[in-house]
């Protein structure tokens, strides 16, 4: 009989096992809904130096409130002087791409102007003006002197130079 008592318990256990299964979707059987607790009626009666304490703790000081109204304003002044800042940090950057863009506008009508310049020179006719008409002439081997620059491509003169007259 312990026996068959096990195998029907051992069974039952292992049926309860396979059955059972977890997850917020498993359906709950026979459940009840829960019922709210009725409010307590009778209320605990308060001492009268609690009643003072919670009544000071609820009122504010004049020394707070005045401290709170001294920082609120402070804050407001703050954000306003923020708010004027920002705006004129905006003016600033508008301004200045404005002004760059002009500048990159007259630089290109620079280039554009001065390589119509250079275009317009004829190189010709300068050495037959200076030549016919100024009496320019070529300089000859002994009129050349020859220096070794250091790096730079002119040399500046800060003496007389030897052999000229």
């Amino acid at each position: 009989m312990a026996n068959s008592r096990r195998r029907v318990n051992s069974r039952s256990e292992s049926y309860n096992r396979q059955m059972y299964i977890e997850g917020s979707a498993v359906r709950k059987l026979n459940t009840q809904p829960e019922r709210e607790q009725p409010a307590r009626k009778k209320q605990r009666k308060v001492s009268r130096t609690t009643q003072k304490n919670r009544a000071k703790a609820t009122q504010m000081s004049s020394g707070y409130v005045v401290f709170l109204t001294v920082t609120s304003v402070i804050t407001l002044f703050l954000c306003v002087y923020f708010v004027q800042l920002k705006a004129q940090l905006t003016t600033q950057t508008q301004s200045i791409a404005k002004q760059e863009s002009a500048l990159s506008t007259l630089k290109a009508d620079n280039d554009a102007l001065y390589n119509a310049v250079v275009a317009s020179v004829d190189l010709e006719h300068v050495k037959d003006v200076a030549t016919n008409e100024l009496g320019m002439k070529y300089p000859s081997e002994e009129q050349i002197i020859q220096f070794d620059t250091a790096g730079s491509s002119y040399v500046r003169q800060y003496q007389d130079v030897p052999g000229m007259k």
